[in-house]
């Protein structure tokens, strides 16, 4: 292993630099966090390192802005290691050459229940750095999430959503890139990750896959408001939400819906 540094943070990378680099690239409250977990545990099964750029950068502090576009992010990235954690298209990378030849994985949803979902998660459940910018971020949204109504924090955030939405919009005419849908993975993960295998051709075992199971496919029985995993099933934008306001919704998310094919 090796170790390189970007803004005094350290990162661990393999040192089988002639093998293939992997992304796992998703939005923030579309499954990105379990997507990882599960990919996470594929990798260290293969022998290769799950290098969490945007965690270990959260943790220490440093807000995305700070670190999104920075070509200079360039300097942790090597073969024979999986990238993920990116809930924001990592536009520094994007013409880099590595990050050009690799096979990705990108896991979006609807919009409107990921809106529904930072909701919550910002008023409740969001983790938060022990100091630095980042965390000042997260407290400021955690206060504006307590003081708003669902209905009025889901249409002030729209526009940010459907920004991160569009910044993956152009890479969906990469065919290394294999583009998943919330809604049509989220309770058939095992689908998922032999897709997921197949596609960076990875052997899976079948008995360490139905361990990865046993906790990654697990859905709650009822909603649990400030639990990290609320309530998992699609379609929530509907039951949270006046009509009225979708139809508002709709109109601000038009481009992005469609881009990823979400009907009104």
């Amino acid at each position: 292993m090796t170790q390189v540094t970007y803004k005094s943070i350290p990162f661990t990378l393999s040192e089988h630099t002639q093998q293939p680099a992997y992304f796992v690239l998703g939005v923030r409250k579309s499954g990105s966090s379990i997507l990882n977990s599960m990919v996470t545990a594929l990798a260290q099964r293969q022998g290769l390192p799950f290098v969490d750029i945007p965690g270990q950068l959260f943790k220490a502090g440093i807000k995305v802005d700070d670190w999104q576009k920075d070509p200079a992010l360039s300097c942790v990235l090597g073969g024979g290691n999986v990238y993920g954690g990116f809930r924001n298209f990592p536009a520094g990378l994007q013409k880099h050459a590595l990050f050009m030849a690799s096979k990705k994985v990108l896991l979006v949803r609807d919009p409107r229940d990921a809106l529904v979902s930072e909701y919550f998660s910002n008023a409740f459940s969001h983790s938060l750095p022990q100091e630095g910018d980042a965390r000042d971020q997260m407290l400021t949204l955690r206060h504006q999430a307590l003081q708003a109504s669902i209905e009025a924090f889901v249409l002030e955030r729209a526009a940010a959503m459907g920004r991160t939405l569009m910044e993956y919009a152009g890479s969906v005419g990469d065919p290394l890139l294999k583009l998943y849908r919330y809604e049509d993975v989220i309770t058939r993960k095992r689908a998922l990750l032999e897709g997921i295998g197949a596609h960076f051709g990875w052997r899976l075992d079948a008995g360490h896959l139905g361990k990865v199971l046993e906790w990654a496919d697990v859905l709650p029985d009822e909603e649990r408001p400030t639990a990290f995993v609320r309530r998992v099933l699609p379609g929530d934008h509907r039951n949270k939400l006046a009509p009225a306001v979708i139809a508002q919704l709709n109109a601000r998310l038009a481009e992005p819906m469609r881009a990823f094919g979400y009907p009104p």
